[in-house]
């Protein structure tokens, strides 16, 4: 099982590790961290990913995170293309602006394209700039997102096991029997900023877990159950994959340092 957050959300934390003049890291280590296994990243319209995350320092930055039937503050076709991929970094109120000068708020969609088979995949990723969209989709803070994902928990455990997950995924034993840790995996915690807020981590850790768990469980309704059960449990699933984003839109969010 994968065990990852979305390119947004990475984005929105390399953007402020970048800004930190103390950090112990680079442009080319953030590159890195996002791309991944990815081939290079493209942006729409011109420009490069170095230079979107530079232009977003400038402001407020978050990764939203929506999805269908879910409130979402991005109208036009931001918005539109934002829920259909599902992410988008949103940075208000910059002062740093692209090449033609122009300054304000802009928001950034990741459209990745995959390619390859199961045992070679591949993505290819162009981030589609708007300018000058609305202001920050509402934000949780670390605390109200830590007691949403702790509530969450408490409906996946249920939810999973009236499906007795376990048992018809072997495989996923031992990730279920981790879904309340905070501890982050190798793969995941390669790709995040060095010297980051433990808080952060932690909650990041816990909403990726949770995440992952969903789109487990997703793929199968495990022992035979009747439509009403089955309702059931979809609906809790859809509650703790909503509260796994809120986490992730928390952990992501941050503004420039004062001075």
């Amino acid at each position: 099982m994968t065990i990852d957050v979305p390119r947004s959300v990475l984005a929105a934390l390399w953007v402020d590790a970048l800004r930190d003049p103390g950090a112990r890291t680079s442009v080319s280590d953030a590159l890195a961290a996002i791309i991944g296994e990815d081939e290079p990243h493209t942006v729409d319209g011109g420009g490069s990913l170095a230079e979107l995350l530079l232009r977003a320092g400038g402001g407020q930055v978050v990764a939203a995170l929506p999805s269908p039937g879910q409130p979402f503050a991005l109208g036009g076709p931001a918005g539109e293309l934002a829920m259909e991929v599902g992410e988008a970094l949103v940075v208000s109120g910059s002062q740093l602006g692209p090449p033609s000068g122009a300054t304000g708020s802009f928001v950034a969609v990741p459209i990745v394209t995959e390619f390859g088979s199961a045992l070679e995949p591949g993505a290819m990723v162009t981030w589609q700039v708007f300018a000058g969209t609305a202001g920050p989709p509402a934000v949780d803070s670390l605390g109200e997102a830590r007691a949403g994902l702790a509530e969450a928990l408490n409906v996946a455990i249920e939810a999973l096991s009236r499906m007795d997950v376990a048992r018809w995924r072997e495989e996923a034993a031992e990730e279920i029997s981790m879904l309340a840790s905070s501890v982050v995996p190798p793969a995941l915690e390669i790709r995040l900023p060095p010297d980051q807020d433990p808080r952060r981590t932690d909650l990041l850790a816990r909403a990726a877990r949770l995440t992952a768990i969903v789109e487990l469980a997703r793929t199968d309704d495990g022992a035979a159950v009747n439509a009403w059960q089955a309702d059931q449990r979809s609906a809790a699933l859809r509650h703790v994959a909503a509260a796994a984003r809120r986490a992730l839109t928390a952990a992501s969010a941050s503004a420039p340092r004062p001075g």
